[in-house]
């Protein structure tokens, strides 16, 4: 079943999922995989989803009043105006924002980009786009150029499994690795919509994969979980719809091999649907307690021991790391 108005559907984007039937996250745990297990090459990992953490009224009040960042939407507009040198004509773009990180920068550009459509679909490194669904996408909108969206780059794991498909370029709000086609910014930057959920933005599931040649799937949550209030404000913070200079350009894509986990975006990732150990951060713990409160309130909660002032993550290009456990 395509969702095209799903009741917790907040983003007003058609999701190209199969949804099945409705479960509790916190009553009917089997139905996730554990907070420890690591993918290690093996595609099943990716047909059970992961854990939805119980998180309190204080830390989403605490996440919506940090929407509002200037950084975040200088980087947006200045995406913004580097696709427009790619398609001037909204009319002509469809936005294919990734599951779950790319919905909220697909909504900004939508508002941006007059004209503009967004959908979203999933995509798992190592398994790969969802290609039953990005086959009905070029069938719905065959008049459109395909850009896909996502909230940020890590690895660049992402970004060469689209290049692969040469189905269309990448979109990202930051890139500190140089693997997207079209960037915000090249700084390792902290976008506080790292911190939404499934459960609380999107009312249903991380997608998992079923079946070949069919949509992958997603479990209802209970409508009750849902903060309409978080997507709302995030919708409300868009920036103007004006000429931003694009300073975007293509850089040669950087890599180092590392066994952390790194940048802020996919630490935050890692504190809420993974087992961390330790984090670390290149900072001192005075400026992360002003720039990463977010961060330090989920490494709080799940009880993760925090380092700072570790310079060698300089080296990585990246403000903050952290070590999981896995089995």
């Amino acid at each position: 079943m395509l969702d095209r108005n799903h009741e917790n559907n907040l983003w007003k984007q058609t999701v190209y999922a199969e949804l099945k039937k409705e479960i509790d996250p916190f009553r009917d745990r089997e139905y996730f995989r554990p907070l420890n297990r690591a993918y290690t090459g093996d595609n099943t990992f990716w047909s059970v989803p992961s854990p939805e953490p119980d998180l309190g009224d204080d830390f989403w009040e605490f996440l919506k009043n940090s929407l509002d960042s200037e950084t975040v939407k200088s980087a947006a507009q200045t995406l913004a105006a580097s696709v427009r040198q790619w398609e001037e004509e909204g009319n002509r773009l469809l936005f294919a924002a990734i599951l779950r990180a790319g919905v909220p920068v697909a909504d900004w550009l939508s508002q941006m980009i007059p004209g503009s459509i967004a959908v979203s679909l999933s995509l798992f490194v190592g398994l790969g786009i969802d290609r039953a669904a990005l086959r009905m996408i070029k069938e719905n909108f065959p008049e459109r150029k395909i850009l896909f969206v996502d909230g940020w780059t890590g690895r660049g794991g992402v970004a060469r499994a689209i290049r692969e498909l040469g189905a269309g370029p990448l979109a990202v709000l930051n890139d500190p690795w140089g693997w997207a086609d079209f960037s915000g910014m090249d700084a390792d930057i902290f976008c506080p919509t790292a911190c939404f959920t499934g459960l609380s933005t999107l009312g249903f599931s991380r997608t998992f994969f079923e079946k070949e040649k069919r949509l992958f799937a997603a479990y209802r949550f209970p409508r009750k979980y849902c903060r309409k209030d978080l997507v709302e404000t995030w919708q409300k913070l868009c920036p103007r719809n004006e000429r931003h200079p694009a300073l975007w350009e293509r850089k040669e894509a950087f890599f180092r091999e590392t066994p952390l986990r790194i940048h802020t975006n996919e630490v935050c990732r890692a504190l809420i649907n993974a087992a961390p150990v330790q984090l670390f951060f290149a900072d001192d713990a005075a400026y992360v307690k002003e720039h990463y409160p977010l961060l330090l309130m989920l490494a709080e909660q799940r009880k993760v021991k925090v380092l700072y002032e570790r310079k060698e993550l300089k080296e990585l290009k990246t403000r903050a790391a952290c070590t999981l456990h896995t089995v």
